[in-house]
């Protein structure tokens, strides 16, 4: 089991994601992974404008894909609840399972409306693991 931890003070985003530019005029939110031990897992970037959120800095077990499924939608929970619609996601990494989450390709960003992407496939019932 992982518990997803969310970070919202900007110190303490500014220390976790120290290579992210927080100086432009977003709401700024992420979340720690930590196993049953307590123990980091990963992390994740995400930043919001308006009704469009931007996920980035996905910093985990890539070849885990629950892991980044979990990693994705405690970001699309965290942004839907900042008032987003939209989600934009350009790390080719994550392709597949940005794919199987309802994400739409168009020349390397993947996009979707977070409802839809809410509802999408899950790895586990989809055999990727």
């Amino acid at each position: 089991m992982v518990y997803y931890k969310p970070v919202t003070e900007l110190n303490e985003i500014k220390k976790l994601f120290p290579n992210e530019n927080t100086d432009e005029n977003y709401v700024y939110g992420g979340y720690v992974g930590l196993n049953r031990d307590g123990n980091s897992i990963g992390k994740i970037f995400m930043k919001i404008s308006g009704t469009k959120c931007y996920i980035s800095s996905l910093d985990c077990d890539i070849s885990d894909a629950l892991s980044v499924e979990g990693f994705i939608r405690a970001a699309l929970n965290f942004c839907a609840n900042r008032n987003a619609y939209m989600a934009y996601c350009e790390d080719e990494r994550i392709k597949s399972v940005l794919l199987l989450l309802g994400f739409e390709e168009n020349n390397a960003i993947y996009s979707g409306d977070i409802p839809t992407l809410l509802k999408g496939s899950c790895c586990k019932h989809s055999g990727v693991e």
